[in-house]
């Protein structure tokens, strides 16, 4: 693919390191400039954002507390490719392997174990034991169920969680394919037939309106006759509703037409795309509509805008919403080199 002289330059530029190391490694192919510009990635202003609050969010009360809790500072250290044996970031992954067991929950929160995985794997701790075991057992999880099983899905038409999917592709997309265990190839396999049957965003169940028609009469605790739970007269609704209409067809997420970086536990076209092109999934005519949601956002001048945003959430500001974004306009020129190239 042949790459517009002047964006290359523009994501060359030194304000955000990451982007300037992904553009020379996964764009131009320069092994030598991207070993040197990797020794800067710690210079990034968010990353340094981040770690001057670590007294802030290392409060185990607080690690899930919204885009600055503990948990969510490794999810954006790791997607910010910060150093690893960094003092602060060392400390921040080190506390959250040795206390995992906060953050595997028995029912659902794969989005979560799935980019802390990724994070911890991004932040050097790939051969970590706990790592290793967590990312396997995540695997497992999705290739018994056939799929996401998530305790909050008990109250949407669809049987498992859709929006989780990029998270996991992309946490095993952190393993070198030479290295992956049979599980975790079979969990890609099943998630990415899953991806491609719904075209990336196409899943939204067309008959959610009638479905929330009803959920809106659901009764209290009180109203239901003993030994009733409101949980099981939905799930007894929920089986009838589908016995009688079905899903509905197929239609578009929204809010994936939005993209942002870096995203919270939803995910968008352009997040799931990384995580098939990172996979080196091969072109497919069920990705086309998806890859030109993506061509037709690029600007006159070859950039993507920045459409959703945690800014003013974060302990620091990602770019600026509305305007021109480095990180999306990279993500955007890796998918569309992979899938008009390869």
């Amino acid at each position: 693919m042949q790459f517009q002289e002047k964006v290359i330059h523009w994501l060359l530029e030194e304000d955000n390191p990451p982007a300037r190391y992904l553009t020379l490694k996964n764009l131009l192919k320069d092994s030598k400039a991207s070993q040197e510009a990797k020794s800067h990635l710690m210079e990034y202003e968010v990353t340094g954002g981040i770690l001057q609050h670590l007294e802030d969010f290392l409060i185990d009360d607080k690690a899930y507390w919204k885009y600055k809790g503990k948990y969510w500072q490794l999810i954006f250290l790791g997607q910010f490719l910060a150093d690893g044996q960094d003092p602060a970031v060392a400390k921040i992954a080190r506390d959250i392997i040795d206390n995992r067991k906060k953050w595997l929950w028995k029912f659902g929160g794969q989005c979560l174990a799935a980019n802390i995985l990724a994070a911890l794997i991004r932040l050097g701790h790939a051969n970590d034991p706990a790592v290793i075991e967590e990312t396997e057992n995540l695997a497992q999880q999705v290739v018994s169920n056939s799929g996401i099983e998530c305790e909050a899905m008990g109250y949407s038409l669809l049987p498992q969680c859709y929006m989780a999917i990029p998270k996991l592709l992309l946490c095993f997309s952190e393993i070198p394919k030479e290295i992956r265990s049979q599980a975790v190839k079979e969990a890609i396999e099943v998630l990415v037939k899953t991806v491609l049957d719904n075209e990336v965003y196409m899943y939204v169940p067309g008959n959610r309106r009638e479905w929330q028609k009803i959920l809106e009469k659901q009764p209290k605790r009180a109203e239901l006759p003993d030994g009733q739970t409101v949980k099981a007269w939905t799930f007894e609704q929920k089986e009838k509703f589908l016995s009688a209409h079905g899903l509905g067809g197929r239609e578009a997420k929204k809010g994936w037409l939005k993209f942002g970086f870096p995203l919270h536990y939803n995910s968008d076209i352009l997040e799931a795309m990384v995580s098939l092109a990172r996979l080196e999934i091969s072109m497919n005519p069920k990705l086309e509509k998806p890859l030109q949601v993506i061509r037709e956002k690029m600007t006159k001048d070859g950039k993507w805008i920045m459409e959703n945003s945690l800014n003013g959430k974060m302990w620091a500001d990602v770019e600026e919403k509305g305007k021109p974004s480095k990180w999306l306009t990279y993500f955007a020129l890796f998918v569309l080199d992979h899938f008009e190239t390869g």
